[in-house]
């Protein structure tokens, strides 16, 4: 494969960003469906449906601090549900089994370092995390990284990395590094170790399991973040993605950005 290859097919893991605003009418069905143009944003999600024959619904979050949830009617989404105020902008949004209850919640969180679960199918509040727990959340994922039953919510708050358990509600455990500023996180065995890793896009490389700092890059990996093998050395390299075009590739076994040439 050559360069070009590699970076036309990096370009087409990562890019998807998009820019979402709230809509006052309904939303056209063309180009809004579960599993394509959603996958890409942050703040719009499908949710899950609520019987065989329910019609398609997704959720968005806006930067006023509410969530909007459409459902399908005919050829166009119309609104039918708006949340309470979240008091600040809406960063992210999921849907997960979070509690191990065997049902979809909807997890949100604010820019403002809130964390909300709702019930996926009537959209009441389960849970919400203290409003003096954190200041600012700058990055989300959900993911599985100790190998119990249920995903954990990966953080970047407050310049810390945070790990919390979902279903019990509590951290489990938070950073020594206080100046981590990523807004994107990804995971992977990056390094080759047959563990995997958290991968934060300002550079930051933390084992998931034993939350080491395996890596801090001396520049960070890019604005978005995707994970590819393009040497074929049956390890994922990260490939980053600066100012919504340029992409860098980086080697994190070699604790390295990759060259372009040889």
């Amino acid at each position: 494969m050559t360069t070009l290859q590699v970076l036309a097919v990096a370009a087409l893991v990562i890019n998807g960003l998009i820019a979402t605003q709230a809509h006052a009418g309904p939303i056209t069905h063309t180009g809004i469906s579960p599993g394509g143009i959603l996958d890409g944003l942050d703040c719009m999600i499908a949710l899950p449906p609520t019987a065989a024959d329910a019609p398609d619904r997704f959720a968005l979050g806006d930067a006023h601090g509410f969530v909007h949830v459409y459902e399908q009617r005919d050829q166009a989404y119309h609104e039918v549900w708006v949340s309470e105020y979240f008091e600040s902008a809406i960063a992210g949004l999921f849907v997960a089994d979070i509690n191990l209850d065997d049902l979809q919640e909807i997890v949100i969180y604010t820019q403002n370092g809130r964390i909300h679960f709702l019930d996926g199918a009537g959209y009441r509040s389960l849970w919400s995390n203290p409003p003096t727990d954190y200041a600012s959340i700058t990055a989300m994922a959900l993911h599985n990284v100790d190998e119990d039953e249920q995903v954990e919510l990966v953080f970047v708050a407050d310049g810390r990395l945070h790990i919390y358990d979902g279903r019990d509600q509590f951290e489990e455990w938070r950073s020594d590094q206080d100046n981590i500023t990523a807004t994107e996180i990804v995971f992977g065995d990056v390094d080759g170790d047959g563990a995997e890793e958290i991968v934060l896009n300002d550079g930051f490389v933390f084992d998931a399991r034993y939350r080491d700092l395996e890596w801090q890059s001396p520049e960070p990996f890019g604005e978005r973040l995707g994970l590819l093998d393009v040497d074929d050395d049956t390890i994922p390299e990260i490939i980053g993605e600066f100012q919504g075009r340029f992409l860098r590739i980086f080697d994190v076994d070699l604790r390295r950005m990759k060259a372009s040439r040889r």
